[in-house]
């Protein structure tokens, strides 16, 4: 089995095409993809959370599937086809990331300075991890029964490191936001002005 693409795009990066030959890779800018209700009516601030929620299914299955690669890393018996499974898994989730913070980036100036900074941590991490991923991909495509080797479980862990900080970071970002929200429903509940 082999896997063939993983295409990342952001608004401000670019696809990456793997186990494509070079010159299919190309520098694209992402389409902004689908507004959501909140940006009809102008309310960046939640549709930036509710992207921030969605992600952070993806992150968490990112995690779920980049520790099951891990571990097969660390298994000298496991084939060349589970490892591509779960690599598989990780270039679907990456895309689907990449899709999801092109509309975050697209928004970025109108929204919280908390949301901007947690845009551009997942643009960094994200884009960390599908570099990860890629490396793992290249090199199982051309040495399918060499995953035992250090390079290979490097790129394993690294995916894992990426997803790991990824996922607890949106996992803190939607806490933040629910908090927040609570804070602002209680204060009007109160007759408190809050900010």
């Amino acid at each position: 089995m082999k896997v063939r693409y993983l295409a990342i795009a952001s608004c401000i990066g670019v696809t990456i095409l793997m186990g494509a030959p070079p010159a299919m890779a190309a520098n694209h800018e992402c389409v902004a993809g689908k507004s959501t209700a909140a940006s009809y009516t102008w309310k960046f601030k939640a549709e930036a959370n509710n992207i921030f929620q969605d992600i952070q299914f993806d992150a968490q299955q990112a995690r779920y599937h980049a520790d099951r690669l891990q571990t097969f890393a660390r298994d000298g018996d496991m084939t060349w086809d589970s490892h591509a499974d779960q690599l598989d898994e990780l270039k679907t989730e990456v895309n689907d990331m990449g899709a999801k913070l092109c509309r975050l980036e697209t928004i970025r100036r109108v929204v919280a300075p908390w949301q901007q900074k947690e845009i551009d941590r997942i643009a960094s991490t994200l884009r960390l991890m599908a570099d990860s991923t890629q490396d793992a991909i290249n090199f199982g495509n051309t040495h399918q029964r060499d995953l035992w080797l250090a390079s290979y479980r490097t790129y394993a862990n690294n995916i894992f490191a990426d997803a790991q900080s990824l996922a607890n970071s949106v996992d803190h970002a939607v806490e933040y936001a629910r908090t927040s929200r609570e804070y602002h429903e209680l204060g009007h509940e109160m007759g408190s002005p809050s900010d």
